[in-house]
């Protein structure tokens, strides 16, 4: 897995001194987020974090909502571009397992940042662009086991939330037992057709 980058200098904070730019910021607050948790993320405690000022926060986000939806947007991208990565080449079972993997292999390297990505309103547009992008790998190798649209998008709904749900209880470790039932009712053509289709 390619390990996303991080900021410089102890504790994610940048070298005395050196001005902060808005980037700067929102690493930081991811690097926070995974080390203490989803819900220890507040502007005064990213600042102390930063050697800051709480008030200082308020040159690179809006307030606390911004500041996690600007960590959530940045796990989306790099999760995205991790799971692109690995499913790139590789279709049916293979890609199914590579991309859970990926899911797996970035929660537990990034716990804080993956709690992010189910706490921010789905409608946000910024956000739904994002998880599109996430998500079109997955969609494509549904499609590649010969599903229809239809039956495709089903799949993919469930798919996501059963590895959300292993990731989040802590079974990550039966994410192999799930692809397996996946790629068994998809490959013997078992997947159901859905109502009204």
């Amino acid at each position: 897995m390619t390990t996303p980058a991080r900021t410089t200098g102890r504790r994610g904070r940048p070298p005395s001194g050196e001005s902060l730019a808005r980037d700067d910021v929102i690493r930081a607050a991811a690097d926070l987020v995974d080390r203490e948790g989803w819900q220890a993320l507040s502007l005064a405690r990213l600042a102390r974090e930063l050697g800051r000022h709480a008030t200082s926060m308020y040159a690179h986000v809006s307030g606390l909502d911004d500041l996690r939806k600007q960590v959530a947007l940045l796990a989306a991208e790099e999760l995205a571009d991790q799971v692109w990565s690995a499913a790139i080449g590789k279709v049916g079972a293979e890609a199914l397992k590579a991309i859970a993997l990926e899911y797996r292999s970035y929660a537990a390297a990034y716990p804080g940042r993956t709690a992010s990505l189910s706490a921010i309103d789905r409608e946000d547009p910024d956000f739904a662009a994002r998880m599109t992008r996430l998500h079109q790998p997955l969609a494509a190798t549904f499609r590649s086991f010969g599903l229809d649209e239809t039956q495709a998008a089903s799949a993919h709904q469930i798919f996501g939330a059963t590895i959300n749900g292993l990731v989040n209880t802590g079974g990550a470790d039966e994410l192999d037992q799930a692809v397996a039932l996946f790629v068994t009712a998809m490959s013997t053509g078992a997947w159901p057709l859905v109502a009204g289709s």
